[in-house]
């Protein structure tokens, strides 16, 4: 006769061992919550700590790339509308991540599109400028 018990706290105590081992569960009951990973510039939106907000067309707004765009009214039917922009998009990516990187910050994501979880958590500070001052 077999007894079923030690194979029951043998399951239970692997349970307990995966989640334990599985920083990712443990990641959504943070101070924050980010809904929404289309609106992430930066980080993952599962697991950061220190969140920042950043308002992307107000950065996009000061990239020469973008301004030639807006100035020359080019839409994405013009071939040079998207080299412009991929342009942009990188210098917009690289001010992005320093400005991440001197703030120590682990998520960047678009204004109003990280949430506080938790009342004593502070508020997502609005890097907006420091990306802008990092832009090349």
């Amino acid at each position: 006769m077999t007894c079923s018990r030690p194979l029951t706290l043998g399951w239970t105590a692997a349970v307990l061992v995966l989640a334990l081992a599985a920083p990712t569960a443990l990641a959504a009951v943070g101070d924050y919550d980010c809904p929404d990973p289309s609106k992430v510039y930066y980080g993952h939106c599962k697991l950061f700590q220190r969140p920042a907000e950043v308002d992307a067309d107000r950065v996009y707004a000061r990239i020469s790339e973008y301004q030639e765009i807006l100035r020359r009214g080019l839409t994405a039917k013009d071939p040079q509308y998207h080299l412009l922009m991929k342009k942009a998009t990188q210098r917009f990516t690289e001010a992005v991540k320093k400005m991440a990187k001197a703030k120590k910050h682990d998520l960047v994501a678009q204004t109003g599109s990280v949430r506080k979880a938790r009342k004593k958590a502070k508020d997502v500070p609005d890097r907006t400028q420091d990306v802008i001052q990092k832009l090349d």
